[in-house]
């Protein structure tokens, strides 16, 4: 259970730090919209083409609507939780349910990521993906924003 929450939880923070938006910089121009930062960050290292980007970024809206409905469901689950601690016997029952809930909003969470990287995986060439799976197997310190802590 615990497993779960925090797994949630992480993806859940994935998702907002995503949120964090920007005006676009000038080679950027033909999108109307915010920027995430390191999802900015991350089409500058890929040197994306513009028609890509919006691939990327209507896949990652996507992604980012679909956990935002998700993290509502989260919160139902919490409180639900809630009130089986609070109750004077453990109501299994009640729990099982919130465990099934919980279950079935997290399998939503994990199709939407699944579809969200296929979009972004079917746009990339072979040299992006690579790029890409290289930045996401250093994390974000020393691959994504390793400028900002001195690495580069």
């Amino acid at each position: 259970m615990f497993g779960f929450l925090f797994g949630t939880a992480c993806l859940i923070g994935l998702v907002v730090v995503a949120r964090r938006r920007h005006l676009p910089f000038g080679f950027h121009r033909h999108h109307r919209h915010h920027r995430s930062r390191g999802l900015h960050h991350v089409l500058a290292h890929l040197d994306t083409a513009p028609g890509q980007e919006k691939v990327i970024f209507a896949a990652a809206r996507e992604l980012e609507d679909r956990a935002r409905e998700s993290g509502r469901a989260f919160y139902d689950t919490r409180r639900e939780l809630a009130d089986v601690i609070r109750g004077e016997h453990l109501d299994e029952a009640k729990l099982a349910e919130t465990f099934r809930k919980h279950d079935a909003t997290l399998a939503e969470l994990r199709s939407a990521f699944t579809d969200a990287l296929r979009k972004i995986h079917e746009t990339l060439d072979e040299r992006q993906r690579k790029i890409l799976s290289d930045l996401v197997a250093s994390g974000p310190r020393f691959g994504w924003f390793a400028h900002r802590y001195g690495h580069c």
